[in-house]
């Protein structure tokens, strides 16, 4: 259970668990609670005339997945950097995050994506993503805004190399791509969710979330140190009687 317990910990230290906790359930509010005003919302058509000229290109989808995979990456190994970089940079993706849900409610947008009749698994996932995902809740792209966010991070961040920095800004610009080539966003959206996180890096300045992250802090290394205590007694007990 030590064990188990300290590669937690090396993979994501004790303080990085209340600002990552709080980011996730913030993205789940932000998403699933939104949907509810679905029937009451008046939508807007963000839509430029790039838009029309942007091709559909079902493969993008892989990418637009696979986006999930970099934000977990970059989230993790940023907030490995230190604790205070961690504060600073969780502090800012949930400022911007909180701006995002506000965008989403007072001004709704949606899209008309195009009707695919699946001929191989790739159209068929496309297909499975507009199922889960509705139209809406697009400006700003949070894909965009959480890509953009693991780019940032990695430039910031003095312990990593180029080779990483360059690939997080590669990833980046593909994700940036895929929104739109597989018509889940608009254009703007792109500049919505790098503006909104801008601001997020901004206000951080002034106005960080350490001291809650700090308070919350407290109580998950209390309840984890009781939580070794047990399972130590518990084995120790085991060992004694073998």
């Amino acid at each position: 259970m030590k064990k188990f317990i300290k590669f937690c910990t090396w993979l994501l230290p004790l303080y990085a668990l209340a600002p990552i906790a709080f980011g996730v359930g913030l993205n789940a509010i932000g998403y699933f609670g939104t949907q509810h005003f679905i029937e009451f919302n008046h939508y807007y058509d963000l839509s430029l005339s790039v838009d029309e000229k942007i091709p559909f290109i079902p493969a993008f989808i892989y990418i637009y997945i696979g986006a999930y995979v970099q934000w977990i990456i970059g989230f993790l190994v940023g907030c490995r950097e230190n604790k205070e970089f961690c504060y600073r940079i969780m502090s800012a993706e949930t400022i911007s995050k909180l701006i995002t849900i506000m965008f989403f409610l007072l001004l709704p947008a949606t899209i008309v994506r195009p009707e695919i009749m699946p001929h191989n698994f790739t159209e068929r996932l496309v297909k499975y993503v507009y199922i889960a995902d509705p139209p809406t809740n697009l400006f700003p792209s949070i894909h965009c805004l959480e890509s953009w966010c693991c780019t940032r991070i990695a430039f910031k961040q003095k312990k990593l190399g180029s080779f990483y920095k360059a690939l997080m800004a590669i990833l980046t610009i593909l994700v940036f791509g895929s929104v739109v080539f597989v018509k889940q966003h608009m254009f703007i959206d792109i500049f919505g969710g790098i503006i909104i996180f801008e601001l997020g890096m901004l206000l951080t300045k002034k106005h960080d979330l350490r001291r809650i992250y700090s308070a919350i802090d407290g109580a998950v290394l209390t309840f984890i140190r009781f939580i070794i205590l047990i399972f130590g007694k518990k084995s120790e007990k085991v060992t004694g009687e073998n």
